[in-house]
């Protein structure tokens, strides 16, 4: 009888259950990550921010500063050689001779990405093409 009246008294209660456990990602609120971090925030080849985003995120049951990684960093591809006139996949450095040609001050500017066929490779642009056609003067 007993149990019957505790079954009743639950079911007249409602029942109280486990509330579910916060989400394991996502926003939290900045005081829960601490002092903001003194690192800079860096712009990414794709537009995006890299370093220290400012963000406050859940990792795990923790909260904690976003850092992020650059795509570029992750996988894109990186200038090389010894007058920065490669351009080739993070990790595959090249050994090239160090010696300077008028039109090695073109590649400065240049953007070196990964191109339509995967590899990567110097996007030819009409600035790039200009400069390397009449490239500026030694010094």
């Amino acid at each position: 009888m007993r149990s019957l009246l505790l079954i009743a008294l639950l079911a007249a209660c409602g029942g109280k259950s486990t509330p579910p456990p916060p989400p394991t990602t996502g926003d939290c609120a900045a005081d829960a990550c601490g002092p903001a971090l003194g690192m800079p925030a860096q712009q990414c080849s794709d537009g995006t921010v890299g370093g220290n985003t400012g963000k406050c995120i859940r990792q795990g049951d923790a909260c904690a500063w976003e850092i992020r990684e650059c795509p570029s960093t992750a996988g894109g591809c990186v200038k090389g050689g010894c007058s920065g006139t490669v351009c080739t996949e993070p990790g595959k450095d090249m050994m090239t001779t160090c010696e300077f040609k008028a039109e090695y001050a073109c590649y400065g500017s240049a953007t070196c990405e990964r191109q339509q066929d995967g590899a990567c490779g110097w996007t030819q642009t009409p600035e790039l093409s200009a400069c390397l056609a009449n490239p500026p003067p030694m010094q």
